[in-house]
């Protein structure tokens, strides 16, 4: 019997393909892959009380009573907010997240562009803030999320989570 050998392409350049792939086993790749790529953003406050509060990018950092340079995101490329996760020490009751932005010259995002209330009715669960709208921000663009709880949230956790459309070709 024969032996089996299959035989290696090494194509050079750009190869392009429309459509679905499926691909089993191992892919390599030199160079960038762009596309929608998925961006977490991650932070934690103790927001300790029932009021309108600015949640910080990342840790370490208070929350504030405003939109200023603490609780901004400059945005690596234009994109959209796909979901956040909040988790609280404290039940919350209905409480409404609001995605900010501000195109440059502006200092702190004051355009709003989605909100999403969701009823937090109990302590220590996870739950999901899901926007349904799409072309949140823009390259260069600073954005900022303000969390209004009804009742004091306490400790709280939180990841946004963003589609940044990393491609030349799609439209901004």
């Amino acid at each position: 019997m024969g032996r089996f050998s299959p035989s290696r392409s090494n194509r050079q350049g750009r190869q392009q393909q429309s459509g679905s792939s499926h691909i089993t086993g191992s892919v390599f790749s030199s160079g960038s892959m762009r596309g929608h790529e998925i961006h977490f953003v991650h932070g934690a406050a103790d927001l300790g009380q029932a009021t309108l509060k600015w949640l910080p990018m990342g840790y370490g950092v208070a929350e504030g009573s405003s939109a200023s340079y603490p609780v901004r995101f400059v945005c690596p490329a234009s994109g959209s907010w796909k979901r956040t996760l909040i988790r609280s020490a404290g039940a919350a009751g209905s409480s409404t997240l609001r995605l900010y932005r501000s195109q440059d010259g502006t200092a702190n995002p004051s355009t709003f562009r989605e909100h999403v209330t969701v009823n937090i009715a109990a302590t220590n669960k996870t739950y999901a803030f899901d926007p349904s709208g799409s072309l949140h921000f823009h390259e260069g663009d600073v954005i900022a999320f303000s969390f209004d709880p009804a009742s004091n949230p306490g400790h709280t956790n939180y990841t946004h989570i963003l589609e940044l459309y990393t491609r030349k070709d799609i439209p901004s």
